[in-house]
């Protein structure tokens, strides 16, 4: 059952990349429609993504946006020779890098809800999960803040390989098909972006 269960969502997938093929080439034609669709299918992975990176909601919508529009006007270079996942994170990736150092705010609090973004799959599986209850709302706030600044104090290629690892669907490589680079080094990576991110945390986590 277990086995039928795994092909289902593997065709399920490959089913998707197809259709995703399909309407980027549509977009490529001049498709609104199809640019639509692919907007409404991606936009709140690819804000999730930014927000991981900023911790700012209203950056994260305005470099999500900015990076769609990239997508559009960039079009007519798009060639389906891989999955439109990593040909769209791609181009986020490239613009984050872009803007990174002309505006970035200061880290604000935040939830590890991501502030209405979706949640982490193994955010939480590096720190401790918080108490519940009044008092645990208040360990709760101080965590998130806590992994906030852990997050940002990661060195550029590894908070890259680390925010990515924390988004549905996105495999190792997949990673490194993002930010071309081998998978042994997504690997490596991802496991020095977290022992970073415990170290950090060592006086927050034995209190």
């Amino acid at each position: 059952r277990g086995v039928l269960t795994f092909r289902a969502a593997v065709n399920e997938s490959m089913a998707m990349s197809e259709r995703d093929k399909k309407l980027m080439l549509q977009v490529r034609g001049g498709d609104m429609a199809a640019f639509e669709e692919l907007y409404a299918r991606y936009s709140r992975p690819l804000l999730n993504f930014f927000y991981r990176l900023t911790w700012d909601r209203a950056f994260s919508e305005d470099l999500m946006q900015e990076a769609f529009l990239r997508l559009w006007k960039g079009a007519k270079n798009y060639k389906p020779t891989g999955k439109f996942t990593t040909y769209l994170f791609q181009i986020a990736k490239n613009h984050w890098l872009n803007e990174r150092d002309k505006k970035m705010r200061r880290i604000a609090p935040v939830s590890l809800e991501a502030g209405g973004a979706e949640e982490s799959n193994g955010l939480r599986e590096v720190v401790p999960a918080a108490e519940r209850g009044p008092m645990g709302e208040v360990l709760n706030h101080e965590l998130s803040v806590a992994i906030a600044k852990a997050v940002e104090g990661l060195s550029e290629k590894l908070r890259l390989v680390f925010v990515l690892g924390q988004l549905k669907g996105f495999r190792y490589a997949d990673i490194a098909d993002i930010l071309e680079i081998p998978v042994g080094t997504v690997k490596s990576r991802m496991s020095n972006a977290e022992k970073a991110i415990r170290g950090r945390m060592s006086a927050y986590l034995a209190r």
